[in-house]
This record gives structure tokens, C-alpha cells and sequence, in this order.
């Protein structure tokens, strides 16, 4: 008899690193032999069920979010704000079950609905239902409220009592794994959970993402030049992917002290460079709805400084789309064109798009966040590091990397652009990352969570 898995996330379909790896677990659970069925709250693509009150961009959620951490002030008392956590958590977990009775699931995955501070509703609700029905779950962490600078702070008591014993909980139906063993060591220490280690992951076997009849106008409807450099942002824009760290090596990049060393030259990817080449800042990501102001100061920092980049997000999603009205590349296709790719995250999980750039064996420009420098780096994979200091902008308030810093990575982007030694070493990134990051590596640490060998 076929089993059945039910995965649950706030969202999926999108281009954000949890609903990559769905996608990534689906494929996988689906080679296994299972049938697989997708929950996830309104704004999402491709989910079988939706539970609108599962979105955290919903106005109620957002408004428990922003009183349960830092500061409580749009609710007279603590308990007028568990009221509020109390009747969402109802809401969603009547409609859980009905779902539940319909599938009948022998498997739940749950990501980071126990764990993230966005939606502690959605906690509760998971809490009731697993412990009313015992079904075996594995919940995968990607984040913790306590890593993030807007939930760190709980901000009562109640709260604080809250996030002890939901989030995440403990549960004898329920198994624990976050994706990095900083994230495994935190967990252990604040909760005394044991977690399995699942990092980031991609098939090493799917055909190359590569120019093809789908994507050939992707220059042509970007008004890009062949013959442009072109630097890919493929993480969503918010504050703590540090996008602001890249903008002003994108603009001394285009200072002919440096384009002119390039002019008349193929780089490691056989494009010729000439004397109207430039290097372009490719936005691909979207803006999450907290970020779409410093989306904006992205924007018209580089437009004051006349620093060129095209914002294509609108145009791209998780997979090619295609309707009488409008085309969308996949963010995928970005990569089939970029000659660099900018990383400069000031925090991940782990980091799904730097394991696509390793995929695409394109140059990888990489702030060294914490998760980097203890799972990622010891594996020895050649990237333009960043460094791992920043300083503050007195004049915009962005954060920047010391001058010096700046001026070392352009004249290792140069050299890297130029290099006979780079295709090797991206053939070597893409080795390091099939050897420890493969959809097998997947398959079993996916298996021995739940329990399949």
C-alpha cells in the first residue's frame, strides 16, 4: 500500500530556500514510492491544500508578531495578546484536521513552523494537532526565532513561556532536524533536543542550466548587452541577505581602473569583454513585504550612483512559466547567463543558492556568515571571500565592507574573470558539492529521520 506524506510550510511553489528543498523532498519521497500532498498558507504555488491563515504576511499575524517580540504595544494586557494566539491557533488546527482526516497521512514534515517567530500561531496549532493524533512527524528547522534580530527579544513573560514549550516542542511522535550543526549545537543547548544534521542539497545529476530555445530572449527582454558582465543577486531581498554589502564593489567594478584591464579579453567563460561592457547588478530575488522599503534604498542607491543593474524579479519565478499575457524565466535560467554570483549574506541557514552557483560552476563572491565559515568553508570550496567584518555607513546607514576589503575583492574578481585556473577550480566546487550536498546525501539522511532504512 502506497504511503503518504503530508509536508506543511507556510508557503511553497516560491523561490525562497525552504520551498526549494520541498521540492527537493517531494522528488525524493515521490523516488521512494510515497505519494506526497503539500499544505501550505495562502500566496503559495502548488500546494494541494491551502490554509489562508497559515500566510504570515496575513494582517493578524503580522500584528502578533510585532507584539510578541521586542515590544507589546498594541494590546492592553498579555493575556489579551495569548487570547489573540489562542483563537488563530484554533482556527488553524480545526482546519489541520479536517485536512488530516482527508489525507491520512502516514508521514508529517513540517518546516519551520516550529521554530520560525514569524507565526507562533501556526506552533500551537501543529502542538494541539500532533499530540492529538501522534502522528509521526519530523520537523526540519531551517531558522530559529532566536537567531533573528526581530525575534530575539520576547517581549513578556507569557511570551517567553510560550516559546519555551512550543517552539520548538517536544513530543514523542515527533522527530527534530535543522540544517547545520551550529544550528544542531544551539538547539542541544537552549532545548536539550537532539536534531539530525540535513543541509542544503541539490541533484548533481540534472541537466546543466545552460542557453536553450526557452530562455535565448533572456538578454534581449533585460536589455542587457552579450557582451555585459553580469552579476546575479538569486536570494530574496531581505535585510540580513546583506545586499547592500555588494553595491559599492559593483560600482568600483565599472571604474576604468579595472574595466579597462578587461577590454579585448575572454573571460573564463568564453565571453569577450569590450570597450562598452560594464558589470550589471542582477536582482532576481523577490522582496519579501517587510523588505520592499530597503528594496527601495537598494534601488535608488544604485541609481544615484548611476551604478547599472536591472531589477528582474517580476519576470522570474520557481519554474518557466509561459500564458498569452506574459513569460517567466525560472530563477534558474538567470544563472545560464551570469558570470559572477553575489553571496554576501550576513546570515543563512545554510545557503541554497550558493550550492545553485557551485551547480552553475560560476565564480561565488561569499560574505563569510557564521554558518560558512563551520559547515561550508572546511569542505574547501575555492570563492571570492568578502571577509567577515563590516562597518556602518554613516551617510546611507547601510553596512559596508572596510575600503580595503572592497578594493582586494575587485582585483579578485578581476583575476578570477581572467584566470585559466578557474574552470578547474569551479569543476573542483562542483566535485566538493556532489560529494557532500547530492540528492543521495538527501535520500539517506531523509531515510534515517524517518525512520525508512
Amino acid at each position: 500500500m502506497t504511503k503518504k506524506a503530508l509536508i506543511c510550510h507556510y508557503r511553497v511553489g516560491r523561490t525562497d530556500g525552504v520551498s526549494l528543498e520541498i521540492t527537493k523532498r517531494i522528488s525524493v519521497l515521490e523516488e521512494m514510492g510515497w505519494k506526497v500532498y503539500l499544505l501550505a498558507g495562502s500566496g503559495s504555488d502548488g500546494a494541494d491544500f491551502i490554509i489562508p491563515e497559515l500566510d504570515f504576511d496575513r494582517a493578524e499575524v503580522r500584528n502578533i508578531a510585532k507584539n510578541s517580540f521586542n515590544s507589546l504595544t498594541d494590546y492592553k494586557s498579555e493575556l489579551v495578546l495569548m487570547d489573540d494566539i489562542d483563537n488563530l491557533a484554533k482556527i488553524i488546527a480545526t482546519k489541520l484536521k479536517t485536512i488530516i482526516d482527508k489525507v491520512n497521512p502516514d508521514f508529517l514534515l513540517i518546516h519551520n513552523i516550529l521554530s520560525h517567530g514569524r507565526h507562533i500561531a501556526s506552533a500551537l496549532a501543529f502542538y494541539n494537532v500532533l499530540k492529538e493524533t501522534a502522528i509521526p512527524s519530523l520537523a526540519t528547522h531551517h531558522d530559529f526565532y532566536w537567531e533573528r534580530e526581530d525575534f530575539k527579544e520576547p517581549s513578556c513573560k507569557t511570551i517567553d513561556q510560550f516559546l519555551q514549550k512550543y517552539v520548538p516542542p517536544t513530543l514523542h511522535c515527533l522527530k527534530h532536524a535543522v540544517i547545520s550543526t551550529r544550528a544542531a549545537e544551539s538547539l542541544r543547548k537552549r532545548s536539550s533536543i537532539d536534531a539530525a544534521v540535513i543541509p542544503d542539497t541539490l541533484d548533481f545529476t540534472m541537466p546543466p542550466w545552460e542557453k536553450d530555445g526557452f530562455n535565448k530572449d533572456f538578454l534581449k527582454t533585460f536589455d542587457l548587452s552579450g557582451n555585459d558582465i553580469l552579476v546575479l543577486q538569486a536570494t530574496r531581498i531581505v535585510k540580513r541577505k546583506g545586499i547592500e554589502l555588494i553595491l559599492p564593489i559593483i560600482e568600483k567594478l565599472n571604474d576604468k581602473k579595472f574595466l579597462r584591464q578587461l577590454v579585448g579579453k575572454q573571460l573564463y567563460n568564453g565571453k569577450t569583454v569590450t570597450e562598452t561592457s560594464k558589470f550589471v547588478y542582477i536582482i532576481a530575488g523577490y522582496a519579501e513585504q517587510e523588505a520592499e522599503k530597503y528594496l527601495q534604498t537598494i534601488i535608488s542607491y544604485l541609481e544615484e550612483r548611476n551604478i547599472p543593474y536591472r531589477n528582474i524579479q517580476s519576470k522570474i519565478s520557481a519554474e518557466r512559466e509561459i500564458d498569452k499575457s506574459e513569460k517567466k524565466f525560472s530563477i534558474f535560467d538567470t544563472y545560464a547567463y551570469t558570470d559572477i554570483v553575489s553571496y554576501p549574506s550576513l546570515f543563512e541557514g545554510w545557503g541554497n543558492q550558493f550550492i545553485e552557483a557551485v551547480f552553475a560552476k560560476k565564480p561565488i563572491m561569499v560574505y563569510e556568515y557564521p554558518v560558512f565559515k563551520t559547515d561550508i568553508k572546511p569542505w574547501g570550496y575555492e570563492v571570492i571571500g568578502l571577509g567577515s567584518t563590516t562597518l556602518k555607513n554613516k551617510q546611507t546607514g547601510f553596512l559596508k565592507l572596510p575600503d580595503e576589503t572592497i578594493e582586494t575583492v575587485c582585483n579578485k574578481v578581476i583575476d578570477t574573470l581572467l584566470s585559466s585556473e578557474t574552470t578547474k577550480k569551479l569543476e573542483n566546487n562542483f566535485k566538493t558539492a556532489q560529494k557532500n550536498n547530492s540528492k543521495d546525501t538527501l535520500k539517506i539522511l531523509m531515510s534515517e529521520s524517518m525512520e525508512l532504512v
